[in-house]
């Protein structure tokens, strides 16, 4: 072989191999950095996280035999992860459907009256004080969580003799007894609340003049549960159609400082009640 033929061989030989080593010493070189033009990944892109942009189907064929050991790895990291999140879920909706609250338990009131009844002309009501049985209202939490509501209680007391409307105030304020209280029973009403003895009333309308303690301290909640409790102890125990509601001797239409609207005239809001 001619001197210029093993020259040329030679040079073929060495442009072969550098160029060989370019391509080796680039595919290595990109498995840690990236390519010229692009951002760094971020640190958050570096995790395999459930609902990336481009997730790698398991059974894919296209992906099969070209994943890496690190991408068989994250996949089964999201498996595992996922499994985790729905058992966690189911559990959630386990515990807050358990609401500890049957039905049976309460009584649906049915009988309303119509606003139209409580602002128009009717005979005149008397007020029977005669001795009996009184039904009072108190408040009992049901459910769990979030779903954890009030209810009205009815309890009875022994009504002997005296007016019966400064009875029934008199008891509201006292509050349930201790063997009541042990059996969950609260009391939406201030311990201290005032109350005046000179009520009246007027075509059937109770005229009832209260501390400025009942609207203290008290959330929209609270004080529609404080409201109930009077107007379903008073007017189940009556014959009157409504309650007007006097706080430091003036007509009130809002209550509480977050100004909770409420009627003219108050009558029983529609609740399940709760027997003990």
């Amino acid at each position: 072989m001619p001197e210029s033929d093993k020259l040329k061989s030679l040079l073929y030989i060495l442009t072969g191999t550098l160029f060989v080593l370019v391509l080796l010493d680039k595919s290595i070189g990109n498995k840690n950095t990236s390519s010229p033009g692009q951002e760094s990944p971020s640190f958050f892109s570096r995790f395999n996280t459930i609902g990336k942009t481009n997730p790698l189907s398991p059974s894919s064929s296209e992906n099969k035999g070209k994943q890496t050991h690190e991408q068989v790895m994250d996949q089964a990291e999201d498996e595992i992860l996922t499994e985790l999140m729905q058992n966690g879920e189911g559990s959630s909706e386990e515990v807050s459907s358990d609401s500890n609250d049957p039905e049976e338990m309460f009584i649906p009131i049915v009988e309303m009256p119509k606003p139209e009844m409580a602002s128009g002309p009717s005979p005149k009501v008397r007020l029977d004080h005669s001795p009996g049985e009184i039904k009072l209202y108190f408040l009992k939490f049901y459910g769990r969580g979030n779903k954890v509501h009030s209810r009205l209680v009815q309890l009875k007391r022994k009504f002997d003799q005296g007016d019966k409307i400064l009875f029934i105030m008199k008891e509201l304020t006292k509050g349930p007894s201790p063997d009541e209280k042990t059996q969950g029973v609260l009391n939406a009403l201030p311990n201290k609340m005032e109350y005046s003895k000179e009520y009246s009333v007027e075509n059937g309308i109770l005229k009832l003049y209260l501390g400025p303690d009942f609207e203290a301290g008290a959330g929209p909640e609270l004080l529609k549960d404080r409201v109930d409790q009077i107007c379903y102890s008073i007017l189940e125990n009556s014959e009157l159609r409504g309650i007007r509601l006097f706080i430091n001797g003036k007509q009130v239409r809002s209550l509480g400082g977050v100004g909770l609207p409420i009627p003219e005239v108050l009558t029983k809001n529609p609740r399940k009640i709760a027997t003990l």
